[in-house]
Order: structure tokens, then C-alpha cells, then sequence
């Protein structure tokens, strides 16, 4: 699976940390139940490139972070982040993780996909549970 670019509705628990940040890069769709990063202090869609740059992982957003004009804004009311909690996501094709990645770590690919292999500058997650062959339940940070 690619990064998606669609609403995903990710199970919530009470035990999360909340991050919060306030500038989204321009011309920018984050959609709530996906994975977000914070670039140079502007929110940006999570790529692994990214993190391998330096970013920081700033979890899901339980609603949509969107910014349809052509410069960066600051909106005062603090989009929240949900982090150190499960997430679903999806495997990717032709790494995808299995059964016998249970309780081991597994590797953020892009705002939605998850990896059995490292290569080299991908976030770990814990991987939680093999729900399905399109869904894995991972722990973020």
C-alpha cells in the first residue's frame, strides 16, 4: 500500500501522550488517523525521507490538518498529535510483516505503512498484531 490520502478512523485509548503543533506547510492535507511529522517546526505529511532528515514524528491527528492556501499557517488552536499509543496501519507490499513480527519492531515507511526491514533511517514501531494482510496494529513512540 502507498500513503494514504483519506480519513482513517484509528481505534483511541485513554493512555496517549498528546503532542501539539500549530504551523502547517502550505498547500498541505494531513488526514486524521495518519501519520504526521514536524519539519524545520512546520507539520508535514510523515515520509520516511524525512525522518531520515531530521524530522520529528509527531503521531495521528484524530481530525484532519489541512492547509489549502499557498504559504504556511499558523492556526491558533493547536492541532493535537496522538502519540505512545496502538495505531492500525497497513504492510507494505513486498516487506510486508507477519506473524512472526509479533512483539518485535518493524519500520514506518510512509504516513500508513509499516515494514518488516530497516533501510537504514526508517522510524521503529513495535508491531502489536497481525489483524489481517492489509492491517497491522502497531505501538508508535
Amino acid at each position: 500500500m502507498t500513503a494514504l490520502a483519506q480519513v482513517f478512523n484509528q481505534p483511541l485509548t485513554e493512555n496517549c501522550d498528546i503532542v501539539r503543533h500549530d504551523t502547517i506547510l502550505a498547500n498541505t492535507r494531513i488526514y486524521a488517523g495518519t501519520l504526521a511529522i514536524n519539519d524545520s517546526g512546520v507539520i508535514k505529511i510523515y515520509t520516511a525521507a524525512l525522518y531520515a532528515g531530521g524530522a520529528k514524528l509527531l503521531g495521528f491527528p484524530v481530525t484532519n490538518v489541512f492547509n489549502d492556501t499557498g504559504s504556511n499557517v499558523t492556526d491558533s488552536r493547536k492541532f493535537a498529535f496522538r502519540r505512545n499509543c496502538p495505531m492500525i496501519v497497513a504492510p507494505k507490499s513486498g516487506d510486508a510483516p507477519t506473524l512472526s513480527n509479533v512483539g518485535g519492531t518493524v519500520y514506518l515507511k510512509d504516513n500508513f505503512t509499516v515494514g518488516a526491514t530497516d533501510s537504514g533511517t526508517d522510524q521503529p514501531v513495535t508491531m502489536l498484531e497481525y489483524i489481517s494482510a492489509t492491517q497491522i496494529r502497531i505501538k508508535l513512540p
